[in-house]
């Protein structure tokens, strides 16, 4: 044997060592949490965190839990551990359950940073949690009657013994980022601690606060009314794909609408070219292969209230357009459309502003559809395109709609500029 062939042996038998070791550490791990009198699942199914809705979960398109502990804490609370991924953020999750469903509720004190996508009003702290500590709620109300003395307490006795707390009310989960799983004698007192703030917050007097129960499922934050589809091939006709190639076929496909916004349609569109590639050796034997690419382009489209004529916005560099009377949009805009007074009609000196200030995907507004090029297939595109089309829209005077038989303009005039956009 050559030492080419004994440093490859040694190699495969270090890799097998390894794995060896890795496997007995894992049981070992996996039977402690059983001595306990707590379940481990290797793979759960997205039912374990079907009933969360609030970030790290309800965001993105691609969700997966992974390892689960659950069992009780030492009071006969039930909690659940657990691993979870998705774009937007990875890690491990600890939860306990409270007694009641209660509205959205944010803490973080010490060495952390607010979670990715969260979006609600910032609440002054008590005085009693002292000094690098945030509050975040959607109803300032719920968090100034739910933060009461006892729970700042056991908050500040929490965050002594770790470097921050990052904490939230999930309906009706008490959810923590990054709990001790990896030594079971550590995270069972951990449990206890989430435990007594759990405990703190049932205490409370608010019954009057609480919240009914939603369906469990793929569900978006703070987009009640958006609806996880997954795959509609049905959807290849009637939009605006790419008809070249073969093996045409949808995924992420979601619809809904924002309040009253109009409603969307959203996926990914996916397909695959061939070509013959002819080459030739240096003894001139010519060879021919196949070759096949995988293509996807995200498609974006709001249903109009009524057929439109053709209009498309987009930016400077997307062609020479229509001449507007502002040269700052101008310089940032191109806008084609077959009718120039139409054109001049809907984007007038308000609606330029409303451009500018949000700088969207181009869009073409084409009969009853509102097709968007979005780049990328996510949720904060989506959401920002939905809001930003809603007050587009809004903007249209009335005499416009009229022309184009409604008798009233279909959505209420709204004088905010800027679009709030995600993280």
């Amino acid at each position: 044997m050559g030492v080419t062939g004994l440093i490859i042996m040694l190699l495969v038998g270090a890799g097998v060592a390894i794995t060896v070791v890795l496997l007995l550490r894992r049981q070992r791990y996996i039977k402690s949490l059983h001595d306990r009198g707590w379940a481990f699942v290797n793979s759960p199914t997205f039912d374990a965190v079907a009933r969360l809705h609030n970030p790290p979960f309800g965001i993105g398109f691609h969700r997966k839990p992974d390892d689960q502990i659950t069992g009780f804490t030492t009071s006969g609370r039930p909690f659940q551990v657990i691993e979870y991924r998705s774009e937007h953020w990875s890690g491990w999750v600890g939860m306990v359950t409270l007694s009641r469903r209660l509205p959205e509720l944010w803490i973080t004190g010490g060495q952390t940073q607010p979670r990715y996508g969260v979006a609600v009003a910032g609440v002054p702290s008590p005085a009693q949690l002292g000094p690098g500590w945030q509050l975040g709620a959607m109803n300032p109300a719920f968090a100034a009657e739910a933060v009461t003395p006892q729970l700042c307490e056991r908050l500040t006795a929490m965050a002594a013994g770790q470097p921050g707390v990052n904490l939230s009310i999930d309906g009706d989960q008490l959810v923590v980022l990054d709990p001790p799983r990896k030594d079971p004698d550590l995270l069972a007192p951990w449990l206890d601690q989430l435990d007594t703030i759990a405990a703190a917050i049932d205490a409370t007097p608010l019954d009057h606060w609480t919240e009914p129960e939603r369906p469990p499922g793929l569900t978006f934050y703070h987009h009640p009314d958006w609806y996880w589809i997954g795959v509609d091939d049905s959807l290849l006709q009637g939009t605006p794909v790419t008809r070249s190639g073969h093996d045409h076929s949808t995924s992420e496909v979601i619809r809904g609408r924002d309040g009253d916004g109009p409603p969307f349609v959203a996926f990914t569109h996916h397909w695959k070219t061939t070509r013959t590639e002819t080459t030739t050796d240096s003894e001139g034997r010519t060879h021919t292969r196949t070759i096949t690419e995988n293509h996807s382009e995200p498609i974006l489209g709001f249903q109009l209230p009524t057929r439109m004529p053709p209009l498309r916005v987009g930016k400077r560099g997307f062609g020479g357009g229509i001449s507007f009377e502002s040269g700052a949009f101008n310089e940032q805009f191109a806008v084609h459309a077959q009718d120039t007074k139409y054109a001049y009609d809907v984007i007038h000196p308000r609606q330029m502003e409303y451009l500018m200030a949000n700088s969207p995907a181009a869009f073409e507004l084409a009969g009853d559809w509102a097709w968007f090029s979005p780049g990328v297939h996510s949720q904060p595109m989506v959401a920002h395109s939905s809001l930003f089309l809603r007050g587009f829209l809004a903007r249209i005077p009335r005499f416009v709609w009229r022309n184009l038989g409604l008798a009233e303009a279909p959505y209420p005039p709204v004088e905010t500029g800027a679009v709030p956009t995600s993280r």
